[in-house]
């Protein structure tokens, strides 16, 4: 039964950005046939306890209730909206024995989720042969919440006390005239077409089938102190309040030799990058992307030179920010979400022909610094597995974890070889630790 003290909502209109997610979903199933799916793994020194957490999540109220939650279809120019079912099923929570060299289980990385017709999240535990411990596993659709999101619901889950009180969903009110929004999406429009001009730096330039295509994920993960070395870095070329500038700048860089070592001339980086759109320091609203996009064109001209490229990324926040973009692009998606399918996703498209970044980046912040327990067991490491569209099939998400900066690569090959992931990592880390070297 649902705890009704918890005044779970019912009916969850998608707002802006779930609903450009829903296509990016089509559109990575269309080229890939993967779904646009977020991974949160959390790995417990001790398996003693298993039993008893699963058994605590399935028994969640707030578990229960987002398991139900299905997306329903709706006529043209309407809303699309999560309903709760409340005879729906909850899906069982699955156990998987992992390999030594065993990131995940396939059948995970590999799922169809259907959100129409079955639950948007779930949850696995996964055991490595031969050593201690467990790893739980939860995947939901991105179209459900974003990684913010997603981390405060699963702690939420890992509390003794099931009645915290929780903003759910955010306020989808619209205040802005409608011909105000109008003239905004327009605007953040040309403003699309201008900073998405052809040509633009991309590692798969061929057009792959998606039997091609395999789904694989590399880590790299630096120490506390050669996080503050990296920290000291970016402030030395001017980003120490934008560290994720400077660590975009290495990425873009690092993906730009790739593309010389292939003898390939460079062109431009493309790369949106979310912006959360919660207070500092908030968790609240849960589910619903609560994010923005900044568009980041970087001028070849400075993929060469860590310095300039910082330099650039820096002073093209800046303007962004000051010119208010992320509150436009937020207006344009807002007024986009009763667009058909069909038409939506041939505006995404129109740009740069279907290739709508050089790679995609992400940058999870500080939520995961204190992340030390779960439900009384310890935490030894938590990561994120994002989604990967394809084109371009090359996703970086960078995150801070127990004083740790670390960074999830996911990648398709053949988009970028085995050994070419190897080589991005080592010239990454290089370039965000001179004085180390490779690492």
């Amino acid at each position: 039964m649902l705890d009704s003290d918890l005044n779970f909502p019912h009916h969850l209109p998608l707002n802006g950005a779930d609903y450009f997610l829903l296509h990016l979903d089509h559109l990575m199933w269309q080229s890939c046939r993967r779904r646009n799916l977020c991974i949160f793994t959390i790995a417990l020194s001790s398996m003693s306890e298993t039993d008893t957490l699963v058994l605590h999540v399935v028994a969640h109220p707030a578990y229960q209730w987002l398991c139900r939650l299905r997306l329903q279809h709706n006529w043209p120019f309407c809303i699309q909206y999560w309903r709760l079912q409340a005879d729906a099923t909850v899906p069982e929570i699955m156990h998987y024995q992992l390999k030594a060299d065993e990131e995940l289980p396939d059948a995970l990385l590999a799922s169809t989720m259907d959100i129409r017709r079955e639950s948007a999240f779930s949850m696995a535990v996964c055991h490595r042969v031969g050593q201690a411990g467990a790893l739980l596993v939860f995947t939901w659709h991105h179209v459900l919440m974003d990684a913010h999101g997603g981390e405060a619901f699963i702690r939420y889950l890992g509390q003794r006390d099931t009645h915290q009180a929780f903003a759910w969903v955010a306020d989808t009110t619209v205040s802005l005239p409608f011909v105000q929004r109008a003239k905004t999406a327009q605007a953040m429009k040309r403003f699309l077409f201008n900073a998405a001009q052809l040509p633009v730096l991309t590692l798969s330039p061929m057009v792959l089938k998606a039997n091609q295509l395999s789904l694989r994920y590399r880590f790299l993960a630096f120490t506390e102190a050669q996080s503050e070395q990296i920290y000291q870095r970016a402030r030395t070329l001017g980003a120490g309040f934008l560290v994720s500038m400077f660590l975009l700048a290495a990425t873009a860089c690092t993906v730009a030799a790739i593309q010389q070592r292939r003898g390939l001339p460079l062109e431009d980086v493309l790369v949106p990058i979310p912006q959360d759109k919660r207070k500092r320091g908030s968790d609240s609203p849960v589910l619903g992307n609560q994010v923005s996009f900044l568009f980041y064109r970087i001028p070849k001209s400075a993929l060469t030179d860590i310095s300039a490229c910082t330099a650039e990324l820096v002073e093209q926040m800046k303007s962004l920010m000051r010119n208010g973009s992320t509150n436009d692009y937020s207006v344009m998606m807002e007024f986009l979400r009763r667009i058909p399918g069909l038409f939506y996703r041939r505006m995404l498209k129109a740009p740069t022909q279907g290739l709508m970044a050089s790679f995609y980046y992400s940058d999870t912040g500080d939520s995961l610094q204190q992340f030390n327990e779960w439900l009384g067991q310890p935490v030894s490491d938590a990561r994120h597995y994002p989604p990967n569209l394809y084109p371009p099939g090359i996703t970086f998400i960078f995150s801070r974890c127990q004083g740790s900066l670390r960074l999830t690569l996911g990648y398709m090959a053949p988009v970028i070889s085995d050994a070419e992931s190897e080589e991005l990592l080592t010239s990454l880390s290089a370039l965000l630790l001179p004085e180390h070297g490779a690492r």
